[in-house]
């Protein structure tokens, strides 16, 4: 029998992008106002194509475990205890609303912090710096009111099965790794902990008395260990550098491009606090040099509409790299990448995403 050769050509055409996307790793980030790149947003989930969904520093804008954004989380990152990335409060307007605020967000205070309360929901694998891990440990347990066991690290890789019955703390040192992956799958995410350069002290709403009233009244904040960043290797081939809040750091080059051939970059780069624009350009365009890069941590009103908008930190971040298009994260848009960093669905298009690089 004869095949018709037009017919294969349209099946392959067909065939071919469904393929491609179902080996990409999808970001979605989680903000305080959806298609909008707002000045509290941190939060990302980052869905393997195997169906492994981390939740990456979920902070101020996730509505706590019940946040309908969310689905199944698998894991959750955490970069640092300030309260702005592990969560003093959670989400308290509905993100989809036209009046929704971007410049902050309307919250409630989260005494056991909202990642610990997303994790208690969604029985998560927390895995964090050895330090941050049996804080948060505690948070879990005094939210459901029973033991939290550690995370299992069986076999040479670390593995954790997952999803989980019940939640679980994993620590993690620098240089170390853990496997997050699916009874029965052949691979599964490396999660590598790296340093970031940058405080880390805990709010005093997330402590107990009397240590509260000691730190408040020496004007002190309680640091549990250092601040990290993450290197997420994934199945299709796609390495993610998550870095935290940080300064520059010849790690970058040495351990994030060289080491772990990182060709995603999601940068903090709201300045102050963080690197800010000129720091993060020389940052991307000297030391890491990756496919793509998604800003994060801007303090700022960064998009209306979705546009980035003008005489901003990340338009002048946007300006200044220039071996990579740049992505600003819109909440509740979904992008998708190829092991080779590429973005493939659903990032910005046009001056701002620099696609003429």
């Amino acid at each position: 029998m004869r095949l018709n050769t037009n017919l294969l050509c349209v099946l392959g055409a067909l065939i071919a992008p469904a393929m491609l996307l179902a080996q990409t790793v999808k970001i979605t980030p989680v903000g305080a106002h959806t298609g909008d790149f707002c000045a509290p947003d941190r939060a990302l989930i980052l869905e393997d194509p195997t169906g492994v969904r981390i939740l990456y520093d979920p902070a101020t804008t996730v509505a706590g475990g019940s946040d309908p954004r969310l689905g199944r989380i698998d894991a959750i990152l955490v970069s640092h205890a300030h309260g702005d990335h592990l969560g003093n409060a959670k989400l308290n307007q509905d993100p989809n609303s036209p009046t929704a605020r971007c410049d902050s967000a309307a919250t409630l205070p989260s005494t056991n912090s909202n990642a610990a309360e997303i994790a208690a929901a969604k029985n998560s694998a927390v895995i964090v710096s050895a330090d941050l891990a049996p804080f948060l440990n505690a948070k879990i347990q005094a939210v459901l009111g029973v033991t939290v066991p550690g995370c299992a690290a069986t076999g040479p890789a670390n593995t954790t099965v997952v999803p989980l019955t019940q939640p679980c703390t994993g620590n993690l040192g620098y240089g170390a790794k853990r496997t997050l992956m699916f009874a029965g799958a052949q691979s599964g995410v490396q999660v590598a902990l790296v340093s970031a350069l940058h405080s880390n002290g805990l709010p005093s709403t997330l402590l107990a008395d009397p240590l509260k009233s000691e730190m408040t009244t020496n004007g002190l904040t309680f640091a549990p260990g250092g601040a990290s960043g993450y290197v997420v290797s994934f199945t299709n081939g796609l390495r993610v550098y998550l870095s935290g809040d940080t300064g520059l750091l010849s790690d970058m080059q040495a351990i994030v491009r060289d080491y772990y051939k990182a060709n995603l970059v999601v940068l903090n780069v709201g300045d102050i606090f963080t690197i800010g624009p000129e720091e993060g350009a020389f940052a991307i365009d000297t030391l890491i040099r990756p496919a793509a890069v998604i800003p994060s941590h801007v303090n700022e009103v960064a998009t209306t509409n979705g546009q980035v908008n003008a005489g901003t930190k990340t338009a002048r971040f946007i300006d200044l790299v220039k071996t990579a298009p740049v992505y600003p994260p819109l909440s509740g848009v979904t992008m998708q990448f190829d092991g080779n960093g590429r973005c493939v669905s659903g990032c910005p298009v046009g001056p701002q995403a620099h696609e003429s690089h």
